[in-house]
């Protein structure tokens, strides 16, 4: 069985409380109203009785030395006459026996009521199958043995209370059926706009990370529809990247598959070539030393990918280093290389600067920059490196007039194991990672590494250092 939507159950909270509410309101209205009228009429019923009491008492006593119980009867009777005209009926006894009456019989042929001197007493009777309202007391004047009862019919009080009754209830019922429909159109409408954004939420889910809530109003509704667009938008961009990381870690994955999978088949060959062959002293050592390199290869391969994965975890200790002396080193490091390249490389003359940072990694950062350099010219070329001072900062360039990058390449450079030209990357030895280590070395340090290049123009690399 579906269960109710949140709409449909405050819809129906919403109007058991309303009517149970008006029911209860409406009860309570008619009942203090039925007992304001009937304090109302048992107040006037007793002031009746009490001036028919007056009245009769009076005249009684006129007739009380008569002494004949037919004057009292027929005295009593004239009353009885008169007052029934005015819808008052009156019982009236001596001694508990009855002069007059013309009170209906009530159940049990009894209408009598509790009288004693100076106190009246009333109830509700049925006399006749009708409702009646009696009061009764002794007659004043020291005529305790007489008894008048007064009674007036309340059928047409009752009858007005029913209809009172009905009206209420037709009322009530009108009320709340157009309360319900209302109700029922208010929160129906009120419920769409959230209806929607589950659709948006549901689309969303599935897949299409375009869809977007549209915001109508500035209510609740529509900061709900902004914070939900604005998760979208965050989540769009973390799917965005996690793709892009995914993507980037597959082709790293499938780099290092293959950077790894080159020297391990070399050796492989090698050693099986050394197994079965008879080879001369100088093709053993010829396939040593090619196995050599290629397992320093592998070597170098591991160390970068475990300096990077440190470097990822922050893990370095920081110290003033003159960044002088270390681009001085670099240079004279890599200055073989360049000299068998016939590139020529040059340091340009600078104040002495210090930055925050660990010597042994900047140095690794400047020699890939530079020898990246130097493998990027043609015999000729020229590699220049300065360091420049701007208040608090600190940036090293290192440039060249090599071959320069497209715009593609650029845009790839740091991916692992990515090389803009596989050719001369793979005759140096190189695997693709010194310049993603750059990257992270620079971020570790908070310098900015930035590089811009034109094909055949050259390629210029910029360490920034900040707040030193």
């Amino acid at each position: 069985m579906r269960s109710l939507r949140f709409w449909q159950k405050a819809y129906l909270l919403t109007l058991a409380l309303f009517l149970a509410a008006l029911y209860g309101g409406v009860a309570f209205i008619g009942w203090q109203n039925q007992q304001q009228t009937m304090a109302s009429e048992v107040e006037k019923a007793r002031g009746e009785q009490s001036f028919v009491a007056q009245a009769l008492a009076q005249d009684l006593a006129a007739v009380e030395g008569g002494n004949t119980r037919l004057q009292k009867a027929s005295l009593a009777r004239s009353y009885g006459t008169y007052y029934a005209q005015n819808g008052i009926l009156l019982a009236v006894s001596q001694n508990g026996e009855e002069l007059f009456s013309n009170l209906p019989v009530g159940e049990g042929g009894d209408v009598a009521l509790a009288a004693e001197a100076g106190r009246q007493s009333w109830s509700l009777r049925t006399l006749d199958n009708a409702p009646y309202l009696l009061v009764a007391s002794a007659l004043p004047g020291g005529l305790d043995d007489y008894t008048l009862v007064c009674g007036r019919s309340m059928e047409q009080l009752h009858a007005t209370w029913a209809r009172m009754r009905t009206t209420l209830v037709v009322s009530s019922t009108i009320v709340s059926v157009v309360l319900a429909a209302g109700l029922f159109l208010v929160l129906r409408r009120l419920a769409k706009p959230l209806e929607s954004l589950a659709g948006v939420a549901d689309e969303f889910a599935a897949g299409n990370y375009a869809v977007r809530a549209e915001k109508r109003s500035d209510d609740e509704v529509g900061m709900l529809a902004a914070s939900l667009n604005a998760m979208a938008d965050a989540a769009e961009r973390d799917i965005v990247e996690i793709r892009r990381v995914a993507e980037q870690n597959a082709r790293m994955a499938a780099n290092l598959s293959h950077e790894i999978r080159t020297p391990l088949t070399a050796i492989r060959g090698y050693a099986e070539y050394l197994r079965i062959a008879e080879a001369t002293d100088d093709e053993r050592e010829s396939a040593l030393r090619y196995m050599m390199e290629q397992s320093e290869r592998l070597q170098g391969i591991a160390q970068r990918i475990l300096q990077l994965s440190s470097l990822e975890h922050d893990d370095v200790e920081f110290e003033p280093v003159e960044l002088g002396g270390v681009v001085d080193q670099v240079a004279g490091s890599v200055r073989p290389l360049a000299g068998q390249r016939g590139v020529k490389v040059s340091v340009e003359p600078f104040s002495p600067v210090s930055v925050p940072g660990d010597a042994i990694l900047l140095e690794s950062l400047f020699t890939n920059l530079v020898e990246n350099a130097v493998r990027a010219c043609e015999p000729g070329g020229r590699v220049d490196v300065a360091i420049e001072a701007r208040g608090t900062s600190v940036v090293v360039r290192v440039t060249d007039d090599g071959r320069g990058l497209a715009p593609d390449e650029l845009a790839r450079l740091g991916e692992p194991f990515y090389r803009p030209d596989k050719a001369r990357s793979r005759e140096a030895g190189g695997a693709g990672l010194g310049v993603a280590l750059s990257y992270e070395i620079a971020r570790v340090h908070a310098a900015e590494l930035s590089f811009a290049s034109e094909p055949g123009r050259g390629t210029a690399a910029t360490v920034l250092f900040t707040g030193s």
